[in-house]
Formats: structure tokens, C-alpha cells, sequence
């Protein structure tokens, strides 16, 4: 009778080699591209400098330290920021006469304009979901704050053009974007919710750049005190626990929480010049980070919170550094860039 089934033979070195590798590969793929789009890794910085007399964003790879350019148009292309799924790059450029608002890959590819023509943008924030954007948006003698979709660039206006506000964070489930109302007899904070109607004040006074902690517990914000320095101040949801962090009479400036909300980061004078500390939410725990005779600046953490990247230098040419939570294992990222103006981790 005929033989219906092959005789099994166990597979060679080189097959069970070449399997393990082509699995490897697609599990890596997989990873990095879960909803169809490729995502950035996390140890890659993006970053704004002036080059030559012309601003444009630079990507920078952690583990080799490599640099490539990612814009290169004639203009001032610079704030670069991820979007949460690390897959799109937002960043503002006048290259086109007016602030806008631009989109990229990951990459620095598939270039497009997201903000409407002629409308000047001042800030932006990313909802926690990657799906829209919180614009800022400049008239004549005041803002206004509107929400763009990514995919249609159909803008929602969440506040009044006569009205004059600047951008807040998104609450961490994308329900709520803050936002802080000046210039007028009802300064303060405030939450909208983009999706529905309702508008809740927050604090009275001037106060301005609130974000919330990644947990939902905590807004930080700045509010200038009596000898017109910044101060930073968190406080709960509800307002009822408030704490200035590093009270005195410097500048707190620049923070930003760590993802896991159990610190934040910022930049202080109080030691004479521009430094990096860390408080915990009650205020109780600061630690500075940095100390010398130059500034640094901007700080900003890493995905898992481990390393906070910052801006070290002195007449306005900084360089990139990084180090751990901690203060430790500082390492220089970049040398002799010429001016470096903003980055994202």
C-alpha cells in the first residue's frame, strides 16, 4: 500500500536557528507596530536647535548617541513633542508665516500641516489617548483654547474667542483638559470637559500652567507670589489640600511629574542660579538634583521615570544631559550643538 505520511525528520541546527531568529523578528515587529503604526523607542530624544541660523528638530538615539535631522525647511520649526503612543511627533513652525501646528512620523516622515492657515498656535498638549491635540490659539488681545482632531483637523473651540486663557494638561483619562483664565476679574483655574458642557472653576487667582498628576490625585500649578516670583503649588482635585513646594523667594519653574506621580521635577534659583530638584506631592521631601555655576533647565522624564533628561549651559547655549532620579550617573548627550532650545524623552 502506499505510503500516505513522510517519514518526520528532526530539524537541523541551522532550521531550528533560522525559525528561532524569524520568530524573533516578528515578535519584535509585532511590539512595535500593535495598531499598524511603528512607534519610536524609548530611549530616542527629540529636540529643537539653531543650526547655521536656521531652527529645526533633531533626533537623538539614546544607546548610540547618533543624531539625525528630522525638519529642514527654512523657518523655525521647534517644541517637538510625542505623541503618548510615541508614533507621531507634533511641533509648531512659522515656515509658513504664521505659529502652526504640524504632525510627523515617528521618523520625521509623512510631514503635514494640522492646524487651519493663518491661525497662530502658542502651545499645545497631546490627549493622553494620541487622538487629539489641545491647541492654544492667538488673537489680537487674547487666546483661546480649541481641540484638533488628528485624523479629520476639524477644530472644536472649548473656550470664547474674547476670552483670554492659557493651556493647562489633560486629566488622565481624557475626560477633562485644564486651563487657567487671566487678564480678568475671574483669574484662575479651571476644568472642561471637551466632550460634554460642563466647566468647573478650580482656584481663584493668578494662576497658571496646571498639569495633572499621570494617578489623577494632583494638580500642579505655578502662581506668582507677592515679590512676583514663580511659585509651585499642588494641591488636590477639589483644592482643599494645598502645598507650596520650595517656598521662598526664587522661581520654581518647569516641572513636570514623574509617571508613577510620586515626584515631581522642576527647576529652581534657589541656590543662585537655575538648578533641578524633586518633591514629593506633600511638599515634604525636596532634593535638589543639580549644582553649579550655570543653568539648568527643562527638565523632563523618561518613560518608566528612572532618568530625567534637562538643558545645561550658560548665554543661552545649552547642551543635552541626562541622569537618573536620583542626581546620579550624570552623562552629557550632546556637545557644541549650538543652541538648544526645547526636547522631549
Amino acid at each position: 500500500m502506499k505510503r500516505l505520511f513522510k517519514k518526520y525528520t528532526s530539524p537541523s541546527t541551522d532550521n531550528i536557528s533560522s525559525i528561532a531568529s524569524l520568530f524573533l523578528a516578528m515578535t519584535i515587529a509585532m511590539a512595535a507596530c500593535g495598531d499598524g503604526k511603528s512607534t519610536a523607542p524609548t530611549d530616542e530624544v527629540i529636540f529643537s536647535a539653531d543650526r547655521e541660523g536656521n531652527i529645526d528638530i533633531y533626533k537623538l538615539q539614546g544607546a548610540s548617541g547618533d543624531i539625525s535631522r528630522l525638519t529642514s525647511a527654512e523657518g523655525k520649526d521647534h517644541s517637538p513633542a510625542w505623541s503618548p503612543k510615541r508614533d507621531i511627533i507634533g511641533f509648531l513652525t512659522d515656515r509658513n508665516g504664521s505659529n502652526e501646528l504640524w504632525l510627523m512620523d515617528w521618523n520625521g516622515e509623512s510631514k503635514r500641516q494640522l492646524s487651519g492657515p493663518g491661525k497662530t498656535i502658542t502651545g499645545f498638549r497631546w490627549a493622553p489617548n494620541s487622538k487629539v491635540i489641545a491647541v492654544e490659539i492667538e488673537e489680537t488681545h487674547s487666546r483661546w483654547i480649541g481641540i484638533i482632531d488628528i485624523e479629520t483637523s476639524e477644530l472644536v473651540p472649548i473656550t470664547a474667542a474674547e476670552e483670554d486663557v492659557r493651556i493647562g494638561g489633560w486629566s488622565p483619562d481624557a475626560q477633562w483638559l485644564l486651563y487657567a483664565m487671566v487678564n480678568s476679574e475671574s483669574d484662575g483655574l479651571r476644568k472642561r470637559n471637551p466632550n460634554g458642557v460642563d466647566e468647573i472653576t478650580i482656584t481663584s487667582g493668578f494662576h497658571t500652567e496646571p498639569i495633572w498628576s499621570p494617578d489623577g490625585r494632583w494638580i500642579a500649578f505655578s502662581q506668582e507670589s507677592d515679590q512676583g516670583t514663580s511659585d509651585l503649588i499642588i494641591t488636590d482635585n477639589n483644592a482643599e489640600n494645598v502645598v507650596t513646594v520650595n517656598a521662598d523667594q526664587f522661581d520654581e519653574t518647569n516641572f513636570e511629574w514623574a509617571p508613577n506621580s510620586k515626584n515631581i521635577v522642576f527647576s529652581s534659583k534657589s541656590s543662585g542660579n537655575a538648578d533641578i530638584y524633586t518633591a514629593t506631592p506633600d511638599g515634604k521631601t525636596v532634593k535638589q538634583l543639580t549644582s553649579n555655576r550655570v543653568t539648568d533647565t527643562l527638565p523632563h522624564w523618561n518613560s518608566d521615570g528612572s532618568s530625567i533628561l534637562f538643558l545645561s549651559g550658560k548665554d543661552g547655549i545649552f547642551d543635552l544631559y541626562s541622569m537618573d532620579k536620583n542626581g546620579d550617573q550624570q552623562k552629557r548627550m550632546t556637545s557644541n550643538f549650538n543652541r538648544i532650545i526645547n526636547a522631549d524623552w
